[in-house]
């Protein structure tokens, strides 16, 4: 039933559809509630023309690993690395020290295809967002590059058992069927904590999808007649425009898994239908639809990177339309240049196998390694002077000894009372502070702070990070020991992960003072609207001060909520101490015209040096002097 490849203009089509749900999603998910599904549309496409060529190639005794692979480099990898190498001189212009290293770790993941295990795993509570890593999306190509690997040569082993061919559409489904076993795997309770998004297993369901249509095909072929063709590629089509467009279906945790079949399958048979001559086939073939399928690659890979340097730029997730506007027109600008000058030349290209491994592998991978390493290198200086800095204050052994908390201020100190500072972030962010005004004021402190942990003694009803939970495990074994407690977290912020979280922090604190201990609240968040580094790092490098007050409607918004909070904390106990660093911290987030924070609402260092010396001046004192006797 094999037929001679011919090529199909609707399924150019299809990519054009699948890369503007992609990229309409990205510029606002309110254009396409669903259109990150055109990723999945892809994959169908990929699954279906890779096993038609490799079970063409194999039936007639004429695969090799060598011309498949040598293909692959041709049509895949040139685009890819220009689009890095220029991402990585963007972003080391642009991006600030702390966050143009990871951007370096994400290309090179990318150039070893390992980009979606990579992102599996990235999301440290100070990493730079989703939205504005330049190379995020690069994992589908990961993942597509991994199913080559594995394929082929799943492919071949069938073709070279006789049984096994004979039962190959068997063999496709009962794989798709374990894969879809293993998407209902509960990761986290056996220790893995990966975004499953990312994984591998999951997406090759995908990609089998069309990898079992094109096999059905070779097998069987075609034999729909013009009207049931018409009737399948119209109703298949209506179909995955619902699927792009209505929300609440593909959502964990069943998606990316089953529910991922409710789109490739309708598109596998969208394919077919268009196979023979159809309306929607004829929808597909417009010239200028397909033009943009042509493009759909270098369009995919260009549309995020432009993107993310708007959202760092700006800050925001939701792109002004006059931004959204130029930023589309200059991904679809670069796209065509790529397309004629990068994609078609070398996909022309007659080398080997062995020269387009050296020529178009080897070679760019060792510039872009060059590149990421030299950039990071030229970055090192500005990182020292802008780094955080924060100290290791997140005990390791919490249950073992106190030792293994971070102690500061008057380490030689006979002061009596044991003091304790825990909380989130914003308890590490302080330490200088601690150490700055315990060693003037005479004590010494443990601090234990965990990112994104309230100070609770009460965890009913939410889980906390692994981090959080031996923090707040420390905390609760051993509060009795200490005399003085600092409760230290970010007021500012939502809670909403914590069912009853001004009621279990009320409940906190009426626990340490039954147990006779003096407890302290204390605030230092500033929470701006935008990144005080990344606004200065503009106006030295685009000549652009974006803001000139960092204090705008989410600041506001956040210090009300602070303000709230604090009221019912006085109303519950008038007598506790709340203390409000906030008001040392100038509008611009600078001192001396050097930023003092490390980002929206952490101080650096230099930040929480400074802090201290401001407040030591202005006469206050940390604690009470009835406290510090």
């Amino acid at each position: 039933m094999l037929k001679k490849n011919t090529y199909r203009p609707d399924i150019d089509g299809l990519r054009a559809l699948a890369v503007l749900a992609v990229v309409l999603f990205h510029l606002s998910p309110t254009l396409l509630p669903n259109g990150f599904l055109g990723v999945d549309i892809f994959f169908v496409i990929s699954g279906f023309l890779i096993t038609t060529i490799l079970y063409r190639e194999m039936e007639q005794n004429n695969f090799s690993f060598a011309n498949f692979y040598n293909r692959r480099i041709r049509r895949i990898l040139p685009v890819c690395f220009v689009v890095i190498v220029v991402g990585l001189l963007l972003t080391h212009w642009l991006f600030l020290a702390k966050d143009y290293y990871s951007v370096a770790n994400s290309a090179m993941a990318s150039v070893f295809f390992l980009s979606n295990f990579y992102f599996a795993r990235v999301g440290g509570y100070f990493d730079i967002s989703t939205e504005e890593r330049p190379f995020n999306h690069i994992w589908s190509l990961s993942v597509e590059e991994q199913f080559y690997f594995v394929f082929p040569l799943l492919l071949w082993l069938v073709f070279k058992s006789k049984f096994l061919r004979k039962h190959i559409i068997a063999v496709l489904l009962s794989t798709m069927f374990f894969l879809l076993c293993l998407s209902f795997l509960p990761l986290e309770k056996i220790g893995i904590y990966l975004d499953v998004y990312y994984l591998p297993h999951l997406r090759m369901i995908e990609l089998l999808t069309g990898s079992l249509l094109a096999v059905i095909l070779c097998l069987k072929g075609n034999h729909l007649s013009p009207k049931a063709s018409n009737i399948l590629g119209v109703s298949t089509f209506i179909i995955i425009i619902a699927c792009l467009c209505i929300k609440g279906i593909f959502v964990p945790p069943y998606f990316p898994g089953v529910t991922s079949l409710l789109l490739c399958v309708p598109t596998a048979l969208l394919i077919v239908a268009n196979e023979k001559g159809n309306y929607v086939k004829k929808l597909f073939s417009i010239p200028l639809i397909v033009w943009i399928g042509k493009l759909s690659y270098s369009l995919y890979l260009w549309h995020w990177v432009i993107l993310a340097m708007c959202r760092y730029f700006l800050g925001v997730g939701d792109l002004p339309l006059g931004v959204a506007l130029g930023a589309f027109i200059l991904m679809f600008l670069l796209s065509i240049i790529t397309y004629y000058f990068v994609e078609q030349p070398f996909r022309k290209k007659k080398y080997t196998f062995k020269k387009s491994f050296l020529y178009l592998y080897l070679l760019p991978l060792t510039v872009v390694i060059a590149i990421s390493y030299s950039l990071y290198q030229a970055k090192i200086p500005e990182l020292q002077k802008t780094s955080s800095h924060f100290p290791p204050v997140m005990c390791e052994k919490c249950s073992s000894s106190k030792d293994t908390l971070q102690t500061l201020g008057d380490t030689k100190s006979l002061y009596p009372k044991k003091i304790l500072f825990v909380g989130d972030s914003h308890t590490s962010h302080l330490s200088p502070f601690i150490d700055i005004v315990g060693k003037k004021e005479g004590w010494k402190a443990d601090v234990l702070s965990a990112g994104a942990c309230p100070s609770l003694l009460d965890t009913q009803g939410w889980k906390p990070s692994p981090e959080c939970k031996k923090a707040l495990d420390y905390l609760q074994e051993h509060y009795l020991q200490y005399n003085v407690i600092f409760l230290v977290n970010s007021y500012t912020t939502d809670r909403e992960n914590i069912p009853a979280y001004t009621e279990k922090f009320i409940a906190t604190i009426r626990t340490l003072l039954d147990a006779g201990k003096d407890v302290y609240v204390l605030n230092s968040s500033a929470n701006f609207d935008y990144d005080v580094q990344r606004n200065q790092k503009l106006k030295e490098q685009v000549g652009i001060q974006y803001f000139t007050s960092l204090r705008g409607e989410k600041y506001k918004k956040n210090y009300e909520r602070w303000e709230r909070f604090a009221s019912t904390l006085k109303t519950e106990f008038p007598t506790i101490p709340i203390i409000d660093l906030s008001h040392y911290i100038p509008n611009d987030g600078c001192i001396a015209g050097k930023p003092i924070m490390y980002d929206t609402n952490h101080f650096n260092t230099y930040g929480a040096q400074q802090i201290a010396a401001l407040f030591i001046a202005n006469g206050e004192k940390l604690l009470k002097l009835e406290d510090r006797r």
